[in-house]
């Protein structure tokens, strides 16, 4: 991150640019101290789970345990480590939008070629949140535990022996560190779910039912899913881990890790003659069952904790994050000399994340009736350079949108290398016919054949019947070469043909071989296709269209859907709020652009063939409708197209009796009006009235 070394004071203004505007913070000044708020606020949050854990790891059943200045609170600080290793996780792989890949297989091969190092990652600091929670587990434990590395044994009677139960114990949170990690990475807990968190906090503004804190009523409505969770994560752990710990680990672990620590511990231990036999396993057992329960619920909870802070709308104090904000008296808290210049490099950003904030916030001060003075300096802010601050952000949200065609136009469009390699099979099979040796009788001509053209039109000779009869002395010449051109021997000429034949006949043999080769392959790959083992393999149809439609690698759904929202409610109120009519003349370009999207998107799913891996498809998952497409795996898009197809609706009902004055065309407005029943009958007697 660039960092401005040239500021000497807190009242330093940024440079000015020709025209007299200053230079408008970054986006990221305004969000990063947002999102470090939310870190901090979701630290605090994950103290309580970690506390609470702290009290059942301890050995005492006092209420002594419960004194949080005590042991239980250096365990509750020590098992926020292993939450703060979640907290790295996320940040370090944070993102917006759901994945768009055309297969599982595609996944993986992303999460392990393209992005090796971050995968590694996850795993290492999951890793080490499993060992660090095993040594405060062990430590927190009691000597009648038996999780210490040396068994003393009876005094006087046994000899100091080393303990394999600490090894298998720690084992056991190691296997289920990379089992979590690899459900973090299948189940996308990195993602920002902004449109989820959406609906869920509207939810819960609206019934109401407690008093408690936004962040805790949500992560209450979690509750059911963790558990789910952690009970399909730690039974088969712990049946898995044993088996892989026996066969695995036990004597890497045994000669290069207890042994020498023990030794170091008991000087008293006999030869290293390996691992004894394991101690109470009944016990080890309830202890690696209760220890691996507190340790995914930690886990699930950080995860929790995290997207619902990180997933808050971009405001502070109640107002858009790029906004001046005041307290009652007058004084400033945040300062922004730039509010509209922030936000429109907000919605320049490379980076989806920015971006993403961007665009919520956009929609935001578009839609909430509180932000009405902001929205208006929308449409006043016309002395900006190069653009106004109306035309700059209809320009991004309409750029946002169209790209949805521009995609579709490209995955519609043939590749090079396909037509490259088209063509050399098509020069490669030319050149095998030319090179053939030819039997049977020869060519009558070598020159070309004449068509009826050549035949009928008149030729140097002047008249048709010259140039038919040039045609019929051509004719007749050839037909006479024929007759007098030397033939071969009867003998040569019947083995030549008799090795033609058996040439064809072993080619056809070939031909034949290879086409039944190639119809039980594909068979067998159709068969194996439709086991469970061969669903990661399949191209289907859905992830198809959501990866065109969407974009690749993460989803654009929502910045397309608060971008669309966004200019349709600035088009509409533009009516009573742009005093300088800058609004009136991109009507007709935003309704054009909205329209060839709708119309982009429902010809290429109608027209896309499935792929032939996708042996489930049927016709029917074509339809992107709420009852027709029942199994949510085109939801985002339909939710796109739909918000499309409502906002070119309210455009066309709030500029109606003046569309044909903007620029639309009269098969522009039946268009227009066909695209808007096509999707729905809503409003549909009011939709007759247009144009």
């Amino acid at each position: 991150m660039a960092t401005r070394t040239t500021t000497t004071s807190s009242n330093a203004q940024p440079a000015p640019i020709p025209g007299g505007v200053p230079t408008p913070r970054t986006y990221k000044t305004h969000l990063t101290p947002f999102l470090h708020r939310a870190f901090l606020s979701a630290a605090l949050l994950a103290l309580g789970p970690c506390y609470i854990s702290a009290i059942f790891m301890s050995p005492s059943t006092t209420l002594w345990s419960l004194n949080p200045i005590g042991m239980t609170g250096l365990r509750t600080i020590l098992l926020f480590l292993p939450v703060l290793a979640v907290f790295i996780i996320r940040v370090m792989n944070l993102h917006v939008g759901k994945r768009t890949t055309t297969s599982m297989a595609e996944t993986l091969y992303i999460q392990v070629a393209a992005s090796g190092i971050k995968t590694a990652a996850t795993v290492g600091w999951y890793a080490f949140s499993a060992w660090m929670f095993g040594e405060v587990y062990i430590w927190s434990r009691s000597r009648r535990a038996d999780l210490g590395w040396v068994d003393m044994g009876i005094a006087g009677y046994e000899r100091p022996t080393v303990n394999e139960n600490p090894i298998l114990l720690r084992s056991v949170f190691v296997v289920l560190a990379v089992g979590q990690a690899v459900l973090h990475l299948a189940r996308d807990y990195d993602r920002i779910a902004i449109e989820e968190t959406e609906g869920r906090a509207s939810q819960v503004q609206a019934e109401e039912v407690s008093r408690l804190p936004e962040p805790i009523q949500l992560l209450a409505q979690q509750l059911r899913p963790i558990t789910g969770k952690v009970a399909r994560l730690v039974i088969p752990g712990i049946v898995f881990s044993i088996p892989i710990y026996f066969m695995f680990i036990r004597r890497p672990a045994w000669n290069y890790l207890a042994y020498p620590i023990a030794r170091v511990l008991v000087r008293q231990l006999p030869p290293n003659n390996g691992p004894t036999a394991i101690m109470h396993p009944l016990t080890l057992l309830w202890q690696a069952l209760t220890a691996s329960t507190i340790l995914v619920v930690l886990w699930e909870l950080s995860n929790a904790i995290f997207t619902i802070h990180v997933s808050r709308p971009p405001l502070k104090r109640g107002q858009p994050l790029t906004s001046e904000v005041k307290d009652a008296s007058g004084v400033v808290l945040s300062r922004s000399r730039d509010p509209n210049g922030s936000l429109i490099r907000g919605l320049k950003a490379k980076k989806d994340v920015p971006r993403a904030f961007a665009f919520w916030e956009l929609y935001l001060i578009c839609t909430d009736p509180h932000f009405e003075t902001r929205r208006k300096s929308i449409f006043a802010d016309v002395d900006r350079k190069p653009l106004s601050s109306w035309q700059e952000i209809s320009s991004l949200c309409l750029a946002e949108i169209a790209a949805i065609s521009t995609r579709i136009r490209v995955a519609q469009e043939p590749s090079a290398s396909a037509s490259q390699q088209q063509q050399q099979v098509n020069s490669q099979q030319q050149r095998q016919m030319q090179s053939a040796p030819q039997f049977g009788l020869p060519r009558i001509a070598r020159q070309s054949v004449l068509n009826d053209r050549a035949v009928v039109l008149p030729g140097r000779g002047g008249s048709a019947r010259g140039g038919a009869g040039q045609a019929l002395a051509a004719v007749g010449s050839a037909a006479k070469s024929i007759g007098q051109s030397p033939t071969p021997a009867s003998g040569a000429r019947k083995g030549s043909v008799a090795e033609y034949s058996r040439q064809a006949i072993e080619y056809g043999m070939n031909k034949a071989g290879n086409n039944t080769l190639l119809s039980g392959w594909q068979t067998r790959a159709v068969e194996f296709l439709r086991t469970p083992l061969g669903e990661p393999f399949r191209r289907t149809f859905a992830r198809t269209v959501r990866a065109v439609v969407l974009g690749v690698p993460f989803s654009n759904g929502v910045d397309i859907v608060h971008a669309s929202k966004s200019l349709t409610a600035l088009a509409v109120i533009s009516l009573k709020e742009d005093s300088f009519g800058q609004a009136q003349r991109d009507i007709a370009s935003i309704i054009r652009v909205y329209t060839s999207s709708v119309l982009s998107i429902r010809n290429f799913i109608a027209g896309l063939p499935a792929h032939w891996t996708d042996v489930c498809f049927e016709d029917g998952q074509r339809e992107v409708s709420t009852t027709a497409n029942g199994n949510g795996e085109l939801d985002e898009v339909r939710v796109v197209l739909e918000v499309l197809r409502e906002g070119l609706e309210e455009l066309m009902l709030a500029f109606g009796e003046y569309v044909e004055g903007l620029g639309l065309s009269k098969a522009e407005i039946r268009t227009v009006r066909e695209t808007i029943g096509a999707g729905g009958q809503k409003r549909g007697s009011e939709m007759e009235k247009v144009g």
